[in-house]
């Protein structure tokens, strides 16, 4: 892992959409590929503050990466289903 895990995630699935439209798959199923992108940008939002020290001495800020943490892998989950749906049912 180059980053922390959810930072890789992230782009890992940043570099997919990318890929994705590349190849043509995106035009099958634009709104899942949507919620993956939106689900990338909350995991990236995540794993940035593992990446450096705190900023604020002396004040917990651990539960806003989390929250952007669940909050990512919800989306991603909805995004994996909208792509398996609509691509299996090629509308």
């Amino acid at each position: 892992m180059v980053f922390s895990q959810t930072l890789d995630a992230g782009l890992l699935l940043l570099i997919a959409v990318v890929f994705a439209h590349y190849i043509g798959i995106r035009k099958k199923s634009e709104r899942g590929w949507s919620w993956l992108t939106v689900a990338g940008v909350f995991l990236i939002f995540g794993g940035i503050p593992t990446l450096g020290g705190t900023a604020i001495t002396g004040v917990d800020l651990s539960i806003i990466p989390m929250i952007f943490n669940t909050v990512g892998w919800i989306l991603a989950l909805v995004g994996v289903l909208f792509i398996a749906y609509e691509i299996l049912l090629e509308r």
